[in-house]
């Protein structure tokens, strides 16, 4: 398999009023196409804030990450956005749906922010097993926790990306639906051949996973 994501020599310190804290400290992992990665650890291990790194959500202090051979933070912000768009899908613990537009819009919305047009035949494809090609019309405040990130789900693969980051996609969800929700999320990601990227305090979802990251103290100790 060939690499997709490489972190090289990654710090990030944040100021806060009591001085500094070290986030990360020294990370270097590869990543490669097409595997369902965890990344596990406790409470302020610095598990989500890799996350946003490698995802160019956020900048680190020193170090880089390559995407498919292209340095994530070469260019500007604005840049980094449209590439983020074209590039990644983003499923978090908060479904961050608009409330005011229709399930349709919703999952539409990287593609319109984009300018792009949207292939309805894949967004049947991906609303159908998803289980809720039946809801495009309703509101986000009709469905359940778990519809609803069944949506945030279509919404990170409408613009077919390379990868999908998942921070905690399960923590607002009862078991049930947290199970339905990780199936469902694994089973896109392998029918479409894209690297998932998860942060989860879930040992049963870790197990399931190709490989798993553990973090403590912003260093990676293991990677099996």
């Amino acid at each position: 398999m060939s690499e997709i994501i490489t972190a090289k020599d990654i710090y990030k310190t944040f100021q806060t009023s009591s001085g500094e804290v070290h986030a990360l400290n020294g990370i270097n992992l590869i990543l490669e196409k097409g595997l369902f990665y965890a990344i596990i650890g406790k409470s302020g291990s610095g598990k989500s804030t890799l996350l946003h790194i490698l995802s160019g959500l956020d900048r680190p202090t020193a170090g880089n990450v390559l995407i498919n051979g292209k340095d994530l933070f070469s260019c500007s912000d604005e840049k980094m956005a449209i590439f983020r768009r074209r590039q990644m899908g983003f499923v978090f613990q908060q479904f961050n749906l608009l409330e005011e537009y229709n399930i349709r819009t919703n999952i539409e919305m990287p593609l319109k922010l984009d300018g792009k047009k949207v292939d309805f035949d894949f967004l049947q494809q991906i609303t159908d097993m998803l289980g809720i090609s039946e809801k495009m019309e309703k509101y986000p405040s009709e469905l359940s926790g778990g519809e609803q990130q069944r949506v945030a789900i279509a919404r990170s693969l409408i613009a077919k990306p390379q990868i999908i980051f998942a921070d905690e996609p399960t923590g607002n969800l009862d078991k049930k639906s947290g199970e339905d929700t990780m199936r469902l999320l694994k089973m896109c990601a392998r029918q479409f051949g894209q690297t998932l990227v998860m942060v989860t305090h879930d040992l049963d979802i870790a197990r399931t996973a190709d490989k798993v990251i553990q973090i403590e103290d912003g260093k990676v100790v293991t990677m099996t």
